[in-house]
C-alpha cells in the first residue's frame, strides 16, 4: 500500500507541477479579465460631493475587515489579505498562496429639502493576491480602486436681459490602486512591512452656461481635465504577544507620508449654438491650453489600532486614522478641504471551526461600525459618516476537507453621509459586497512509500 508523506517547505520554487498549473492558469486568466480595462473605479458612483479633492475615496479593502466596521490596522489573519498594514502580511501561512477577488452593489437615496433620487449600481470591487517568499518574507499583490468622480448637478439663474441661465456641471473618472506588498518579521513578537503602489487616473470636470429662453445667444462650455501616475509608499508596524486565557493582543500602527503625483492639466473652453442628446455644435474655442505640468499633493496619514482575539473562536478591535486633508493641492491650488478622522470597531464570531457535525457552526459572523469626519466643510458644516456593517464567511467544504480556509463571503455597509440642511444633499446608502476567497497549500512537496 502507498504511504503518502507531506513534506511543507519555504521555497516556491520546490512546488510540483501538477498541484499549482490549472490553479495558476484560472487566476491569470481572472486578473488578466478583471485588469484589461477601467473597471475598477468605484461603480459608476453619483455624488455631487465626489468634486472635491480626488473624489469619493474607496472604503473597501477586503470584505471580512470591511464586515467588521473596516477595522483593519490591528488585525491580523493567515487567510485574509488586508492592505491596510502591510505588516499584517507575515500572519500568512508559509505554505499558502492567497487569492481574492470580489465585487460590490451600491444602493443610494439622495435627501434635500426640495425632494429625493435614488441609484442603483455595482462594479468590481479589488483583485488580492498574498503568498510567501522564503521563511521570513511575505508578498501581496493588489489591484483596486483609490477614488471615483461622478456626478452631474444644474442650478439656475434668471437675468432680466437674458431670461434664464442654467449652469451644469459634470465630473467623472478617478484614481486607481497597483499596490506591491512585503512584509518582514525581525523579531518573533513583531512584524514590519510596506507597500509600494502605483497611483493613477484621470479627474474630468466639465461645465456648460447655457440660456434655455433665447436662441440668439451662444453656450459655454469649459472642460478641465488632470491625468495623474506616480508611486507612493506607506509603511506598517505590528506587535503582538499571548495573553492569559488563550487571548492574543495585536497593536498596529501604520504611516503614508505627503506625496506629489506627476500630473497634467488639459483645459479648453468653447462656445455652442445648440445641444441635442449631448452633441454640442460648437462655434469657436474661447481659450485653449493643451498641457500644463504639475503636481498633485496627496496628504500625510497615520493610524493606530488593536485587537483581541481567541484564535478560531472570535475577534474584536477597535481604530483611529487621521488624514492631513488641510494640506491636499491641485497644482499648487487648494481646495478647502479639512483634515478628516476615521473611528471604527468591530469583530467576528466562530463557534466551532472544527466542527464535523455542523457546517453552521463553522460560519464566521461579522459585525462592526465606523463614524468619520470627512475632508468635506461646506457652508460651514463638515460632514460626517456613519455606518454599520455585517457579514458572514461561509467555508467551502471541499476547502476544509484539504485543510484549507477558501471560503465565499457576503457584507453589508448601511449608512449615512451629509445633511439635507443648508441646500446640501444627504446619502443614505446600502453597499453589499461579495467576494471568494481562495487559500491552497502550493508550497509542499508530497512523496509516496
Amino acid at each position: 500500500m502507498l504511504k503518502e508523506k507531506v513534506y511543507y517547505c519555504n521555497k516556491p520554487g520546490s512546488v510540483l507541477k501538477r498541484q499549482i498549473s490549472f490553479t495558476m492558469r484560472l487566476l491569470f486568466a481572472i486578473f488578466t479579465f478583471f485588469s484589461a480595462g477601467e473597471v475598477f473605479s468605484q461603480p459608476g458612483i453619483s455624488s455631487p460631493y465626489s468634486s472635491f479633492g480626488v473624489g469619493s475615496l474607496a472604503k473597501i479593502n477586503n470584505v471580512r475587515t470591511m464586515s467588521m466596521g473596516g477595522n483593519t490596522i490591528g488585525v491580523r489573519n493567515r487567510s485574509t489579505i488586508d492592505i491596510s498594514n502591510a505588516a499584517s502580511y507575515s500572519a500568512f501561512d508559509s505554505t499558502s498562496f492567497l487569492f481574492e477577488a470580489g465585487i460590490v452593489g451600491l444602493f443610494v437615496n439622495y435627501q434635500t429639502e426640495k425632494g429625493t433620487d435614488e441609484m442603483v449600481t455595482g462594479n468590481i470591487s479589488h483583485i488580492l493576491m498574498g503568498f510567501p517568499v522564503n521563511k521570513w518574507w511575505r508578498a501581496s499583490l493588489a489591484l483596486l480602486p483609490y477614488s471615483s468622480v461622478g456626478y452631474d448637478v444644474s442650478s439656475y439663474n434668471y437675468s432680466v436681459d437674458a431670461g434664464n441661465i442654467k449652469y451644469q456641471y459634470f465630473g467623472s473618472g478617478g484614481f486607481n490602486r497597483f499596490n506591491i506588498g512585503s512584509s518582514f518579521q525581525p523579531l518573533s513578537y513583531l512584524s514590519i512591512g510596506f507597500n509600494a503602489s502605483y497611483l493613477w487616473g484621470k479627474l474630468n470636470k466639465s461645465q456648460t452656461i447655457s440660456f434655455p429662453d433665447s436662441v440668439n445667444l451662444a453656450g459655454t462650455l469649459i472642460d478641465n481635465s488632470i491625468v495623474s501616475g506616480d508611486v507612493v509608499f506607506d509603511f506598517g508596524v505590528q506587535y503582538y504577544t499571548k495573553l492569559k486565557n488563550n487571548l492574543d493582543l495585536v497593536v498596529g500602527a501604520t504611516f503614508t507620508p505627503k506625496t506629489a503625483l506627476a500630473s497634467e492639466a488639459h483645459y479648453i473652453a468653447m462656445s455652442y449654438a445648440g445641444e441635442t442628446h449631448g452633441i454640442y455644435n460648437f462655434k469657436d474655442t474661447i481659450a485653449y491650453i493643451p498641457l500644463v505640468m504639475g503636481q498633485v499633493e496627496m496628504p500625510m496619514e497615520f493610524g493606530l489600532g488593536f485587537s483581541f482575539e481567541k484564535s478560531d473562536h472570535w475577534m474584536f478591535g477597535v481604530e483611529y486614522k487621521w488624514a492631513n486633508w488641510s494640506e491636499f493641492r491641485k497644482f499648487g491650488q487648494l481646495d478647502s478641504l479639512q483634515n478628516s478622522s476615521t473611528y471604527s470597531a468591530g469583530g467576528e464570531y466562530i463557534q466551532n471551526i472544527n466542527s464535523t457535525y455542523s457546517y453552521w457552526q463553522t460560519v464566521r459572523i461579522r459585525f462592526g461600525g465606523h463614524f468619520t469626519q470627512s475632508y468635506l466643510k461646506l457652508r460651514g458644516e463638515q460632514l460626517k459618516e456613519f455606518g454599520i456593517t455585517f457579514g458572514f464567511g461561509f467555508p467551502l467544504k471541499s476547502s476544509r476537507l484539504r485543510g484549507n480556509e477558501s471560503m465565499i463571503n457576503i457584507g453589508f455597509d448601511i449608512g449615512t453621509r451629509g445633511t439635507e440642511y443648508k441646500n446640501l444633499v444627504k446619502e443614505n446608502y446600502v453597499n453589499v459586497h461579495f467576494s471568494v476567497s481562495i487559500q491552497e497549500r502550493w508550497f509542499v512537496k508530497r512523496r509516496y512509500k
